[in-house]
């Protein structure tokens, strides 16, 4: 994000004359502590540098509520279990995840989710909900299966690979074929073709979109003309689907064709595109992050990888080479792994409401217009709540430390709780135990020695942050 900061710079001054940046709203109130900036870009610079550290740092200044100003934005941030609450009891009415998410419109189309009104955006995420369930859920861990095993049989005996891009590979694989249907993964060119218009969709979600969506730049060109294909590309698929009635499909695509609201409207062509999306987007990157970072902290407490691979081998006494819902539901060691690895690296550092009523938290008002903001990323490494935070320990999911209210946010929490939450873990979970029981993982001994550990640092140039690029593995076949 910092090659960014000189574009950002000159947005702010083409756009200053029309934001309203109200400075005289801080004289008045018993309001957050307003950390210190520069004049219109704020704390911009530490933040792009890291957030996390950023939040973490103002947080041991000022507390646990404070505001960062960037760009003519106020972000109040309210840090630590008893602050959280706040954030997630209040109502969209007081607090509005849709005024917070503008950014994602043009990405997911109009009238989805967080472009719907709120009675409209909830049953949305009901048929996506239904979609979710255990039945569906056990019908997709064969698909995710498949898909890992595919993708691994094609690599040699012994293979160094960019690991958080072929995790990204092959989550968007797995996510793909169970959501979007075989006509989308299985005909080699419409697969192509969705991967090339997805990566230039993708590339609409980045750190400028986030504070002006339609800034007339190359990438939102490309994100807006990728966005059309796509639509175009799953109206056909939909088309010949509702010709052929007869063919069986268990997909979420099928679930949302045949949902209904409740006055009897089916979804249109495009908001069932722009919903896919939506879950495709809210999954595939998350899953891809932390099964590298999983891999990567294993390789730094071989203990604990050992201890793995003695419950796959106890897992296999009992359901052989099967994977199942049930198998799985036994490597209770591997999903504390995944957990801890999203505890430690979030990827989705920051969540938001937009304040729209006057809120208080204790004795401090919460200001109308400001966005009201949560870090998975700081929270989840308070000592407060957890021993040794900067430690990864999967045992202290044995001990509970995550199930104090509002400490573990890796999939947010309160009404707008991540509704893939145990999507994600399965397939995380599936992709892993191929790869337990098929390779030794090995750090390459230059990726040791740039980096001084076998953890990477993480890339905060991105908003779905994962590992730096370079971060190497060697997978060595059993």
């Amino acid at each position: 994000m910092n090659v960014l900061i000189p574009l950002l710079i000159l947005v702010v001054g083409l756009v200053a004359l029309y934001v309203k940046l109200d400075p005289k709203r801080r004289a008045a109130g018993n309001l957050p502590p307003l950390v210190p900036g520069l004049p219109f870009i704020g704390v911009l610079p530490q933040f792009s540098k890291n957030p996390v550290a950023a939040i973490r740092s103002s947080f041991d200044k000022f507390g646990d509520c404070f505001t960062f100003h960037i760009l003519g934005f106020n972000m109040t941030y309210l840090v630590g279990p008893k602050a959280h609450e706040v954030f997630f009891k209040g109502s969209d009415e007081e607090l509005s995840p849709k005024e917070a998410y503008q950014f994602v419109v043009p990405v997911f189309g109009k009238g989805i989710v967080y472009d719907s009104p709120t009675a409209v955006m909830y049953e949305q995420l009901r048929f996506i909900k239904s979609g979710l369930v255990v039945g569906q859920l056990k019908k997709n861990i064969p698909i995710m299966e498949k898909e890992a095993r595919a993708f691994f049989d094609k690599l040699g005996k012994s293979t160094e690979l960019d690991l958080l891009t072929e995790m990204n590979n092959l989550t968007i694989r797995t996510a793909s074929r169970c959501l979007l249907g075989p006509e989308i993964r299985e005909d080699p060119k419409v697969s192509s073709d969705f991967a090339a218009l997805y990566h230039d969709l993708e590339g609409g979600l980045n750190p400028l979109a986030f504070f002006y969506p339609y800034a007339p730049l190359p990438a939102h060109w490309r994100r807006d003309k990728a966005r059309k294909e796509i639509s175009a590309l799953f109206s056909t698929v939909i088309k010949k689907r509702r010709q052929n009635p007869e063919d069986i499909h268990e997909d979420m695509l099928q679930i949302l064709m045949e949902s209904e609201y409740k006055n009897g409207d089916k979804l249109e062509d495009d908001h069932i595109t722009g919903m896919l999306l939506g879950i495709l987007f809210a999954g595939q990157h998350t899953s891809g992050i932390t099964a590298t970072w999983t891999a990567f902290f294993l390789q730094e407490n071989q203990d604990y990888l050992k201890q793995l691979l003695e419950e796959q081998e106890e897992i296999k006494k009992e359901f052989g080479d099967e994977i199942s819902f049930d198998s799985l539901r036994k490597s209770t060691k591997l999903e504390n792994a995944i957990r801890e690895s999203l505890r430690m690296f979030p990827p989705l550092i920051i969540l938001m409401r937009k304040i729209c009523e006057p809120m208080k938290y204790g004795d401090i008002d919460l200001p109308v217009g400001d966005l009201l903001c949560v870090s998975p990323g700081a929270a989840m490494r308070l000592p407060e709540v957890y021993k040794n935070p900067d430690t990864w320990d999967p045992t202290r999911f044995d001990r509970g430390e995550h199930l104090v209210p509002y400490a573990y946010l890796a999939f947010g929490g309160g009404r707008h709780g991540c509704p893939g939450e145990n999507f994600g873990i399965l397939q995380i979970k599936t992709i892993w135990t191929v790869l337990l029981r098929t390779f030794n993982i090995e750090i390459p001994a230059e990726n040791l020695k740039k980096f001084q550990s076998a953890i990477p640092p993480a890339d905060y140039t991105n908003l779905v942050v994962g590992p730096i690029a370079g971060a190497n593995v060697r997978l060595v076949r059993k």
